[in-house]
């Protein structure tokens, strides 16, 4: 009987489980829903800031004053994204890969989101700066875009985002955007947007768009960050969930089994007790 107790006490945790997995499964889903439709909503305004700043930059003829690439032998800033917190299953790990990629020894790898933080911590090529500023909120992208745009200033050859792209509505991946220095197209026909007349000049234009497209940028990459991670947390809940149901399945078999079992071993019992006490009935019945 202890057996059937610890089968029945199993089948009872993995229900409370599955319940908390089951209710996480569903908080993700409402979450995932409000990422996607907030992602969706700007996704328009990121493609068109980029494409601006793209084209005024490739008309820029000023020197001195353009976020083109340049010479030296400064470091290459790796901004890696990543969660707040776990049970999205290798949702972070797959970032980590494929960040460590694009590393080289000139590399320096600015984590945003605590999980990032906690990977990275003991790295000595890590900046820790900016760890705590994963929220899909464009104020906190303005503030991260500052920080960007000053590092490149004090030197930094490029800023390089990595992370979780929502490709649909269940599909991620990570990815990586070259932020600066921006990618200009050579050939005029293959630039979704294109600018000839600049007023009042472009110096002043760049200095007026430059902190708005690296905020976009940044917010875009969070937005598609979250949205990825709520996806990738809802498959893994759900996945938790399958797994608690056949694993109370398979428990509930075990149960019955072990108690059929113990059930025809009280049978037996009784019935060799009452073959015992006939025996010995009729055995005291011949006794003169």
């Amino acid at each position: 009987m202890s057996n059937l107790s610890d089968i029945k006490r199993r089948i009872a945790s993995v229900k409370q489980t599955r319940q908390i997995t089951g209710a996480m499964e569903t908080v993700s889903v409402a979450k995932m829903r409000k990422a996607i439709d907030k992602l969706e909503f700007n996704r328009v305004y990121f493609k068109t800031l980029c494409d601006i700043m793209r084209s005024v930059e490739q008309s820029a003829t000023d020197d001195g004053d353009d976020c083109r690439a340049k010479s030296g032998n400064g470091k290459n800033m790796l901004i890696v994204f990543s969660s707040d917190r776990g049970l999205c299953g290798g949702f972070d790990h797959d970032i980590f890969r494929f960040a460590e990629k694009l590393c080289d020894e000139h590399t320096v790898i600015v984590p945003i989101g605590q999980i990032a933080g906690g990977y990275y911590k003991t790295r000595a090529n890590a900046d820790m700066r900016l760890v705590d500023f994963y929220k899909p909120e464009y104020s906190v992208a303005e503030r991260i875009a500052e920080q960007l745009i000053e590092m490149y200033e004090n030197g930094a050859q490029s800023v390089t985002l990595v992370y979780s792209e929502l490709l649909s509505r269940s599909t991620y991946g990570p990815t990586a955007l070259r932020l600066l220095p921006v990618i200009t197209e050579t050939d005029k026909a293959n630039r979704a947007c294109s600018i000839d007349l600049f007023e009042p000049s472009k110096s002043d234009i760049k200095k007026i768009i430059t902190p708005m497209y690296v905020a976009g940028a940044v917010y875009g990459a969070l937005l598609n960050n979250v949205a990825a991670e709520h996806c990738a947390r809802h498959a893994a809940m759900s996945a938790a969930t399958e797994s608690a149901d056949e694993v109370i399945s398979r428990l509930s078999v075990e149960y019955n089994r072990a108690r059929q079992s113990a059930v025809t071993e009280q049978i037996v019992e009784i019935i060799g007790s009452t073959a015992a006490l006939k025996n010995q009935g009729a055995v005291n019945e011949k006794r003169p």
